[in-house]
């Protein structure tokens, strides 16, 4: 929504109609159609640009530690909105096997953390998801608040990550967890032409050393 009104989208738009009226002949009520052409490789340029980008993230960022978040669900259970659910450490599930025994098991969320690139003794979050089917549950911050405690055992000053400007739904999320906005910047997606705004949110946690 960003890129789509932005100054650029608008001037491409004007330039692929002009040139369609010019040297192509099309009758101008045609050049309409340079509306839809224009998003649409818009859309896939910076979804493939994205798409190339966590690729590459995925591959060269080496985690410490991750966490996955399961659901214990009856084996004939189809609608997850339906049900109502307890979150619970694998401790409590592995003392009581037996009741558990004939329920299915999916995986539903994941986080990890890494040791950030720039400080030393700072921890990097990344990676958290959560099933669409099982979001406003609570589990995604359940697992951030499993990655902070992870990391004041392990004596790490301060835990970042980054989110970009329209998760607004991730800065609640991290805000309830005890996040702060550490910087604002901006990302290039392409050129200089398409920015994604980056907010770079951190945790301390030094503070629990007391």
């Amino acid at each position: 929504m960003n890129v789509i009104f932005s100054e650029i989208t608008f001037q491409l738009i004007t330039l692929l109609s002009a040139y369609m009226f010019i040297f192509m002949n099309v009758p101008l009520y045609y050049c309409l159609i340079a509306v839809p052409i224009v998003f649409v490789a818009l859309y896939i340029v910076i979804y493939g640009s994205v798409l190339i980008k966590s690729a590459e993230l995925i591959h060269s960022k080496k985690h410490l530690k991750c966490w996955v978040a399961e659901a214990i669900e009856p084996i004939f259970s189809s609608n997850s909105t339906e049900q109502s659910y307890k979150i619970v450490a694998e401790e409590t599930v592995s003392e009581n096997v037996d009741i558990f025994y004939n329920m299915k098991r999916r995986m539903v969320g994941t986080v990890a953390v890494m040791r950030h690139s720039k400080r030393q003794n700072w921890a990097w979050l990344f990676r958290l998801s959560v099933d669409k089917r099982y979001r406003r549950k609570g589990i995604a911050l359940k697992l951030t608040k499993t990655v902070q405690e992870w990391c004041k055992i392990n004596r790490f000053n301060n835990l970042e990550l980054c989110i970009t400007d329209c998760q607004e739904g991730a800065r609640q999320l991290f805000a309830k967890a005890g996040f702060e906005v550490a910087q604002m910047y901006h990302q290039r997606l392409l050129t200089s032409a398409f920015t994604l705004q980056m907010c770079q949110l951190r945790y301390e946690v030094r503070a629990t050393f007391d």
